[in-house]
């Protein structure tokens, strides 16, 4: 029997990372922020409060300063 070996898929983001947003359905004008947590195919990211328009900061407040997005939105910072 052949013993079945789960393989270490590198994820593009680690805990940590420096990352901006363009645009989400929430925050249309984008935002930058560190990612606290990685999913499957997602990410879990702390905003920068700096990042976002003022005219959006009651829905930064709505989210807590946080918001999961999929990896394929989110870029790292060089």
């Amino acid at each position: 029997m052949a013993d079945k070996e789960k393989v270490d898929e590198k994820k593009p983001f680690d805990v940590g990372d420096e990352v901006t947003v363009k645009k989400t359905d929430l925050l249309p004008t984008g935002f930058a922020g560190t990612v606290g947590k990685v999913y499957e195919n997602s990410i879990l990211i702390e905003i920068d409060p700096a990042s976002v328009a003022n005219s959006r900061s009651e829905e930064l407040h709505d989210l807590h300063g946080r918001v999961v997005v999929r990896m394929s939105e989110a870029t790292k910072k060089a």
